[in-house]
């Protein structure tokens, strides 16, 4: 047995020194990547997404670790999982402990950014900004950086894109035109389930022309509170329990900018679970959407929400018919927007620095930016004698069998600059010249900037959001068995957020905001 173990542990030793001379990897047996020529030592780490997978994610991911490989002696291995896998484990797995590499976090990877930072979830990543990320430090202002800093530790990397609401109307143009609609004139200006009444009508037309029985709804799922629905500033991200107004819009009734309160309280809300019903029993939005994607693409659904765009596509749903956008009348931002979609390193990371080192290449590297939205050059996109980017000929050609096509990709970084085909960008790149526009406009809350401190309501926020997951989707949805339900829903749902501590809440929410304005 001593003989044995003195083999083990020399054998351990030699294993060592070579992991730190740079000559091993730290997963046993591997050598430097071919033209790396530098001193770092061979490691690998993982990158968690929030987003569906596709056909070819093992080609592409094997096509990036041949990029990133000789710059930074590294490999990264890249998890694409659905929401609904995403909501169930991960958080598990992030409490945990284990190392999870790199995390994508916000609403598309449902992970909150403020709760889990305060978690202690994520590393503390201003050291390693300083040192290794430099240039994506130099994207963002202080403010921002403020917005991202929790505890006096910044925990995240904001994606650089579309940092505001920009919610538009997209439109079936030919759809429009076969039932006699002149959608350019929807009566839009925030707050899908106020066109309710437009909506019948436009449903009533169609139903004229196609006939009832459509299986496809008349519009693409709207059923998010904030921002399809509700112009807010959420102290809470994704959760609605302390939200604010902003100046110019004023969404809710009986609150002024400065005074936090319980969304799901308002008369405001019950209208729009009283709506999303109707309209589901109309078929106007689909009863659900699961494994339903297909409908996008057959030219009978009529609407769709646009969230973020500044310049449309005439073939976002593929060749069967053109989209067409009415862009917002209101667009807004808040310190939840920036939360909205980034990048995270693990808290139990092995290789923060070189966790780094890889994501200011995402953020600053074309061509990793834009592979990971597009894929490979030759297999997924290619470019024609002008030096534009096409699908045609490659394995992302049928919009409907995608190989890999991951446009916007928001928890992956930053987005301006991805190279992409002109009716995604628009000629000369307009798309992302009215992205910085509507980010200088944008409305903003008087709380920009004030990060929600949960320790001391910690337990209450943890019940609540139970609460809310109980009731949320029923309501949201319009799946409630008669509208009668929604409000018996609704008084259900908020008898136990009371009970649960949701004035304990606000009432903290309330003294760190005052608190935050009087120290401005």
């Amino acid at each position: 047995m001593k003989k044995t173990f003195f083999i083990a542990l020399g054998l351990s030793a030699v294993f060592s020194a070579a992991v730190f001379a740079g000559g091993r990897s730290q997963a046993g047996g591997g050598t430097n990547v071919p033209g790396y020529t530098g001193s770092l030592p061979y490691v690998e780490f993982d990158w968690y997404l929030g987003t569906g997978p596709m056909p070819d994610n093992q080609m592409v991911n094997d096509a990036l670790n041949a990029y990133i490989g000789p710059k930074i002696n590294a490999k990264v291995n890249v998890h694409y999982w659905p929401s609904a896998d995403w909501e169930t484990r991960m958080t598990v797995m992030v409490s945990s402990g284990q190392d999870l590499g790199i995390i994508g976090f916000g609403s598309q990877s449902k992970l909150d950014y403020l709760i889990q930072s305060q978690r202690g979830s994520y590393y503390p990543i201003e050291n390693l900004l300083d040192q290794y990320g430099t240039k994506t430090k130099a994207l963002f202002n202080k403010a921002v950086w403020d917005a991202m800093t929790i505890n006096s530790h910044i925990y995240g990397i904001p994606s650089l894109k579309d940092n505001c609401y920009i919610i538009s109307f997209i439109y079936n143009e030919e759809l429009a035109q076969k039932i006699g609609v002149d959608a350019a004139k929807v009566p839009y200006t925030g707050g899908w389930y106020k066109l309710e009444s437009w909506l019948n009508d436009v449903k009533a037309k169609r139903d004229q022309v196609l006939g009832a029985n459509i299986e496809e709804p008349l519009i693409w799922g709207t059923e998010l509170e904030m921002p399809y629905n509700f112009a807010l500033n959420s102290l809470l991200n994704d959760s609605f329990l302390a939200v604010t107004n902003i100046d110019g819009i004023m969404d809710i009734a009986g609150y002024d900018s400065k005074t936090v309160f319980n969304l799901y309280a308002t008369q405001e809300y019950r209208d729009f679970a009283r709506a999303q019903w109707r309209m589901v029993q109309k078929n106007i939005l689909a009863y659900d959407y699961i494994d339903k994607e297909q409908w996008q693409y057959t030219g009978n659904v009529f609407g769709f929400v646009g969230w973020g765009y500044t310049y449309l596509p005439e073939h976002l749903y593929g060749d069967t018919f053109t989209t067409r956008m009415v862009e917002p009348a209101r667009v807004w931002t808040d310190t939840g927007n920036y939360h909205s979609a980034g990048t995270a390193i693990s808290a139990a990371s092995k290789n923060p620095e070189r966790a780094m080192m890889f994501l200011e290449l995402v953020n600053n590297d074309p061509f990793v930016a834009t592979m990971m939205r597009f894929g490979v050059e030759g297999q997924h996109y290619k470019k024609d004698a002008q030096g534009r980017m096409t699908f045609e000929g490659t394995r992302n050609a049928n919009a409907a069998e995608r190989g890999y096509h991951y446009w916007y990709n928001a928890p992956v970084g930053n987005l301006t600059i991805v190279q992409a085909p002109e009716d995604y960008a628009g000629p000369g790149g307009i798309m992302f010249t009215k992205m910085n526009q509507f980010n200088r406009d944008a409305k903003q809350p008087v709380y920009m900037g004030f990060s929600f401190n949960i320790q001391p309501v910690s337990n209450e926020i943890a019940a609540c959001t139970n609460v809310v997951m109980e009731y949320r989707d029923t309501l949201r949805r319009g799946q409630a068995g008669s509208e009668a339900e929604v409000d018996r829903l609704i008084d259900e749902f908020n008898a136990k957020l009371k009970a649960n501590g949701i004035d304990k809440i606000l009432a903290e929410a309330q003294k760190q905001a005052d608190a935050f304005l009087s120290s401005r």
